[in-house]
């Protein structure tokens, strides 16, 4: 099982994270979902917690604004489009977001996991 501790070491950014119980609550998640992977258990546990808290993070950071990518703008007449938010049908999607999304979703393809919940 993944602990704090555990995720401090190889993560030290996140090892006063607050609040206490997102923290708790993402790793109970990382827990329950990665459970089958073998060897890269451990790995998949620490890069979805790692990948969920950053986007915690950002989201926070930004006055607890969703932290949309912006996929378009324009200057002339002021135009700003955003990335549309993940739908269920949109596997993988918010796994673009992160460099610990995106390695984890490198992991989810090599045991060919064809679906993740965010």
């Amino acid at each position: 099982m993944l602990t704090p501790e555990e995720l401090a070491a190889w993560y030290p950014q996140f090892a006063a994270f607050l609040p206490a119980a997102v923290l708790t609550g993402v790793l109970e998640q990382a827990n329950a979902r990665f459970g089958d992977f073998g060897a890269d258990t451990g790995e998949a546990r620490r890069l979805y917690a790692a990948h969920k808290l950053t986007l915690y993070s950002r989201a926070a950071g930004s006055g607890g604004e969703t932290g949309a990518r912006i996929t378009g703008k324009k200057v002339g007449e002021v135009q700003i489009t955003y990335a549309s938010p993940v739908s269920a049908q949109t596997a993988f999607a918010d796994l673009t977001e992160t460099a610990y999304g995106l390695e984890l979703l490198s992991l989810l393809r090599l045991h060919g996991r064809t679906k993740y919940v965010p």
